[in-house]
């Protein structure tokens, strides 16, 4: 990927620099933000150019919509009519359904993205989902993944809602369950710490790492899918159906024999043991 005008719009935030940062090795990178100071001092940190949403997507190659996930589809809608129609067009959302739909509106070159990642961890060995919708020019971006060591899945928006529904709706909503429960509990998650397990200690610092990050970020990942209202329904018609099964040890050893079905069990029993080790060591 070289030589390309690229435009990030959200380029103040961590995705946003995180992305530039690595763009910029050789193509122009001009950022855009909520805020034009906010702009103007990231750009003079970076040697980027800034300007308003429309401004920056005018004459760029390519346009990387990076933005809260709740915001997405209007910004999309904002500066849509200002991006021309020859350019790349794409975004770096958690859910693609409804942003790739509406950056088909106003560009023939469409592509959703999703890094599975932290804008505080390297690309390499990385998970990232690409949903190619029109056009050929999404591959510049398939190289820069690949290029920078990650694992790129291409797939269609909605096939990739339907799997984040599971490795993101259903994980994080159990995590919320979890710390609500252990919120209401007499004991609390400090006492409980002195007769904590190590499957304990890892399930809560999950729990606790999401906590410690934007409610307004997970809140969208639940809202905006639109897969998620039924995973949700899910888990909470298997707790009931599990909680009633405690008191049946056949039929409870029989479900557990067929949930075990679904999972590579020797191999997560051996990464589960290092972890633990790991811990222990600590």
């Amino acid at each position: 990927m070289i030589d390309q005008r690229i435009a990030i719009i959200g380029g103040t935030g961590k995705f946003g620099r995180h992305l530039g940062k690595r763009l910029d090795e050789e193509n122009e990178v001009t950022i855009s933000s909520s805020s034009i100071k906010d702009a103007e001092r990231v750009a003079d940190d970076h040697g980027w150019d800034y300007g308003e949403n429309k401004q920056v997507v005018k004459d760029a190659d390519v346009v990387i919509v990076a933005v809260p996930v709740s915001v997405t589809e209007d910004v999309i809608h904002e500066i849509g009519p200002y991006v021309p129609n020859d350019a790349l067009f794409t975004d770096i959302t958690s859910v693609k359904q409804g942003p790739v739909e509406a950056m088909s509106e106003y560009s023939d070159q469409v592509l959703g993205m999703h890094p599975m990642y932290a804008p505080s961890n390297t690309i390499q060995g990385q998970n990232v989902a690409l949903c190619p919708e029109s056009g050929k020019k999404w591959t510049v971006m398939e190289e820069f993944w690949k290029n920078h060591g990650a694992e790129v899945t291409v797939t269609d928006p909605e096939e990739h809602d339907r799997a984040m529904s599971l490795i993101q709706g259903l994980m994080h909503f159990s995590e919320l369950v979890l710390a609500d429960v252990i919120r209401k509990s007499e004991l609390g998650d400090e006492d409980a710490q002195q007769y904590s397990t190590p499957i304990y200690s890892i399930l809560t610092d999950l729990t606790a790492r999401m906590l410690n990050q934007s409610p307004g970020l997970y809140r969208s990942i639940q809202a905006e899918n639109p897969e998620n209202d039924e995973i949700r329904q899910r888990f909470i018609e298997s707790a009931k159906e599990i909680s009633d099964l405690v008191d049946d040890p056949e039929e409870f050893s029989e479900r557990f024999e067929e949930m075990g079905k679904e999972f590579e069990l020797k191999e997560s029993q051996k990464r589960s043991d290092k972890l633990i080790e790991h811990l222990s060591s600590l």
